[in-house]
């Protein structure tokens, strides 16, 4: 530029400059892959690069000389609006998280910063901004709870396991091995009714034994996927009548009586083995609780799509706190019978996942030295 007034040719060349300047300086906000916009002082967007008329959805034409509000639903501007005015009041940089919906319809999880644009005299005259997308760091984070939510539950199952093993199995053994010896080593020096009697004892635990391995096994193929899901249409009644002649040995030696409500040939669509696990652990829970002469009924009744089986008995009952637990598999709610029977607090955890499986629920209700009722839903059949 010459000395005095610049000539035509000089302001050509400011010019030229000045254009390269603002091409270079678009390249390079062009090349960053966040969305960054910038607003005058009244809010109006002024420049964005084209990762942010991306997110829009919109070309820069429409963006440019634009407001929030144009582009925007109104309830989403006010918040953007109240935002920026935020920003301007304080003259501090801004930062904050915020749920986005893109132009494409996906969700992300969106980090706002944003500072103030002011001029030689630190007065305001606009604001510039940039998204920084979180959704991936979001995403690996729940996964990372999901995750260790999985091996808590897993250091569960294997505790469960090893107290079952070491504990549970452990002792029915002990015992059977004790009572056939004496009466092996002993068996002269028992009258009649003295070796019926250990006979039932060891029959007895044999049964429940037998009971607590099928449950393991169960549980075991289930923690591994080897269950497969078969539902098929299954009368209940039958269900219900065989469960219970399986069960009556059992109930005979507290002289307890198992009944069955009519329940008027109602049909479910559920896994056959799936279903006489349930039956066969919530009525053998029941026997457990209920002291002797005591009765036990079975019912079932029809709501909507789905049908309600309850096992209720007239037992010693639960208590509330104890009730929360029952089906939590990191609680050791495990007590022993009216006739000190023993339990691993296994077959009502199995009872869950089973009727889970049927996208039905499980719960008791109870109340203290009135007994209980145990309630599960299962899909009702439908033979369409």
């Amino acid at each position: 530029m010459t000395q005095g007034k610049p000539t035509y040719q000089d302001l050509e060349k400011e010019i030229i400059k000045l254009k390269l300047e603002l091409k270079i300086q678009d390249k390079m906000i062009n090349t960053i892959p966040n969305p960054l916009f910038v607003k005058n002082k009244d809010f109006i967007y002024t420049n964005c690069n084209d990762a942010f008329a991306a997110y829009l959805g919109l070309p820069k034409t429409e963006i440019i000389n634009s407001s929030v509000y144009d582009i925007a639903p109104k309830e989403l501007a006010d918040k953007y609006y109240l935002a920026d005015c935020e920003l301007r009041d304080s003259l501090e940089n801004q930062t904050y998280e915020c749920n986005v919906k893109y132009a494409d319809g996906t969700l992300h999880d969106i980090i706002f910063h944003k500072a103030n644009i002011t001029n030689e005299k630190n007065e305001f005259c606009g604001i510039v901004g940039i998204m920084l997308d979180i959704t991936e760091y979001k995403n690996a984070e729940q996964a990372l709870k999901e995750n260790q939510k999985h091996l808590i539950e897993l250091n569960a199952t294997k505790d469960k396991l090893f107290s079952i093993i070491a504990h549970d199995l452990r002792t029915p053994f002990s015992s059977i091995l004790g009572f056939s010896e004496l009466l092996i080593e002993d068996a002269k020096d028992f009258d009649e009714l003295e070796t019926e009697e250990y006979l039932k004892l060891i029959n007895t635990t044999a049964k429940s034994t037998l009971v607590l391995l099928d449950n393991l096994l169960s549980w075991a193929k289930s923690q591994s996927g080897q269950i497969i899901y078969k539902p098929k249409k299954i009368v209940l009644s039958s269900i219900i009548e065989e469960t219970i002649k399986n069960s009556n040995s059992t109930a005979k030696i507290k002289d307890i009586s198992i009944n069955q409500i009519q329940t008027d040939k109602i049909a479910v669509n559920a896994d056959e083995n799936m279903l006489k696990t349930v039956l066969r652990n919530l009525i053998s829970n029941a026997i457990k609780f209920t002291k002797l002469g005591g009765s036990i009924s079975i019912s079932a009744i029809q709501k909507h799509k789905q049908v309600e089986i309850s096992v209720s008995d007239n037992g010693v009952g639960i208590n509330n706190e104890t009730l929360k637990k029952l089906f939590d598999l990191s609680e050791n709610t495990t007590s022993k019978g009216t006739e000190k029977e023993k339990g691993s607090g296994l077959g009502l955890i199995l009872c869950k996942e089973f009727v889970e499986k049927h996208k039905g629920s499980i719960w008791a209700e109870s109340e203290i030295g009135k007994g209980s009722i145990f309630k599960f839903t299962l899909p009702l059949y439908n033979s369409k």
